[in-house]
């Protein structure tokens, strides 16, 4: 093998290996920034789920879910009721409470859905049904552009033997 023949070949496995290095540099940016997004994704998912509770149950004010429920919003209440758009914000007006506290949240994503659910503790009661005790929610969001947009929700009342074993 002559002398540039190598250096030929030598200088197209360099080529070659800062080839796949850009490519696993590059893949690795759009992975970190993929996590950064989600991070942010999350915070702001965070963000309204509290803002959204706390607006219908404390507040009592319609327009935070007026603006960012889907048209197409649902909303599966104890009891079993299901309540379109109008018909949970029309019931707003039936809380009296002091406080809502969310705990226990999680997020989890797929592709431009997320679910959002945890454990909410009500300082106050609903009219006509009275005190609620503990509940376990979750939260349908899906992205609308730059926006996120509640889709679905429901409240499941925690058993009273769920409570007792810590599992509630």
């Amino acid at each position: 093998m002559t002398n540039s023949s190598s250096v030929l070949k030598r200088f197209t496995l360099l080529v070659a290996v800062l080839g796949v290095c850009a490519c696993s540099t590059s893949a690795a940016r759009r992975s970190i920034d993929q996590e950064q997004d989600r991070a942010a994704d999350r915070a702001e998912l965070l963000e309204l789920n509290e803002r959204l509770a706390q607006s219908q149950i404390v507040d009592r004010d319609p327009a935070f879910i007026q603006a960012v429920a889907a048209d197409q919003f649902r909303v599966l209440a104890p009891g079993g009721l299901i309540e379109n758009k109008e018909q949970a914000i029309a019931g707003i007006s039936a809380w009296n409470a002091t406080s809502v506290t969310l705990t226990g949240t999680d997020v989890i994503f797929y592709g431009s859905v997320a679910v959002v659910m945890g454990r909410m503790d009500i300082d106050g009661e609903m009219k006509p049904v009275g005190r609620w005790g503990p509940l376990k929610y979750m939260s349908t969001w899906v992205r609308e552009g730059n926006e996120w947009k509640v889709l679905s929700r429901s409240l499941t009342p925690c058993l009273d033997k769920l409570l007792e074993l810590g599992r509630c």
